[in-house]
């Protein structure tokens, strides 16, 4: 049977690398488009038309304002015959003013890609293809976290592995994120003239600036890989007048969900001892979902891995970053594999004007195919080798338990 099976993926493979190579101009002319008319969380609106036709028109069934968000879509092709469930996952929101310095208009699209070269196959291996459409990963917008709301509804509770590529200036496959969220909160003071009446005052600012020194007094004792950035969003401009409020807000991450919920507590008694000695009143809230820690498949991995060296494209295995990305949410519940691709200098970083120029270079549309080739490749092998396929469960019941 595994005899049977690996014929058939050598017999297939060259019409899946075929099947995204003969889309190429259409797939860098889709991701141009997006990368020229950059949109933030939640208002994809033409990301999502172009991404959404290209896939109907193609023959895939569509779910438009899938799970309530306007801009998040489900599109399946299914086989008659039975066989897994693979989802390709498409995120396409930019860093507002930044436009796409995080390179979402290629990798969206590489997606698309892949399940168009799946689709051409799919009847002879059996099983069934997504295309997830999840709005505002970057945190750039209240409440971002498409892919979470995704899971919250069970959209990948039939779902038998889920993929997705993200940009980088190195290609590797198994990269263990951290789990992460935005916590805010908002001092309410009193004013007073600063000069005629201080002691009538209640200073918000102060209780913000307090709060920022008892964090750096609790960073001597963070955990490994516990990230706390805080800035001061709002408070008073004028000088001589007691600010009488203050809004704080910060970046935390933490190595998974359980230390990161251990730290927002902290970081909570950092805030109430900030307001008792100022004698201000805070409110505290979380202005975006929860990113768990992603939970990379090494099976999945692997055979990632031998699909970008029958690409010819070199890669690391595994390492460790303090980034975060909704894929973890969706790694907690179903099988994922999440790498990066190269698209540019191994110098690049993310989220800079570099990084924005990059996601429209050769070299970024390069990284989009190969991107879009390796998902194909891993699909295929995953649809027709069993024994991958038990591996794959096998290990992420381990990790789960």
């Amino acid at each position: 049977m595994v005899e049977v099976m690996d014929l058939r993926e050598r017999e297939l493979s060259p019409i899946l690398v075929e099947g995204v190579e003969k889309r190429r101009e259409q797939l860098v002319g889709i991701s141009r488009f997006i990368w020229e008319n950059p949109e933030v969380g939640y208002k994809e609106y033409k990301a999502c038309e172009i991404l959404v036709s290209t896939l109907e028109e193609n023959g895939f069934n569509i779910t438009r304002k899938a799970c309530g968000m306007d801009t998040a879509f489900i599109a399946q092709l299914r086989s008659t015959r039975q066989g897994p469930c693979i989802a390709l996952l498409a995120e396409y929101d930019s860093l507002g003013d930044q436009g796409h310095a995080c390179g979402h208009n290629l990798f969206s699209v590489a997606a698309v890609g892949s399940a168009l070269a799946l689709a051409e196959v799919l009847e002879r291996i059996g099983g069934a293809v997504m295309v997830l459409g999840a709005p505002a990963e970057e945190g750039v917008v209240p409440d971002a976290g498409g892919k979470i709301t995704m899971v919250e509804q069970g959209v990948f509770d039939n779902v038998d592995v889920a993929m997705m590529c993200h940009a980088e200036g190195r290609t590797i496959i198994e990269r263990e994120l951290v789990a992460a969220t935005v916590l805010e909160c908002t001092f309410t003071g009193k004013a007073a003239h600063a000069g005629g009446s201080p002691q009538e005052g209640i200073n918000a600012l102060n209780a913000g600036a307090l709060t920022i020194m008892n964090i750096n007094a609790y960073r001597q004792h963070l955990p490994p890989r516990v990230v706390i950035n805080p800035v001061i969003q709002e408070s008073s401009r004028i000088q001589n007048t007691i600010p009488e409020r203050c809004v704080l807000s910060m970046s935390v991450r933490a190595s998974d969900r359980n230390t990161l919920h251990n730290v927002l507590e902290r970081i909570g008694n950092c805030i109430q001892a900030s307001a008792l000695a100022t004698g201000c009143t805070v409110e505290t809230s979380l202005r975006n979902k929860i990113y768990e820690d992603l939970l990379p498949n090494h099976h999945l991995g692997l055979a990632f891995k031998e699909a970008l060296d029958c690409l010819g494209v070199s890669s690391i295995q595994r390492e460790a970053a303090n980034y975060s990305w909704d894929v973890g949410n969706v790694s907690h519940v179903c099988p994922t594999l999440a790498p990066y691709i190269k698209i540019g200098p191994e110098s690049l970083v993310g989220h800079t004007n570099e990084f924005r120029e990059a996601s429209n270079s050769p070299d970024g549309y390069e990284g989009m195919i190969v991107g879009a080739k390796a998902m194909a490749l891993t699909g295929l092998r995953y649809l027709t080798d069993i024994t991958l396929r038990e591996k794959v469960q096998t290990e992420f019941k381990a990790i789960r338990a």
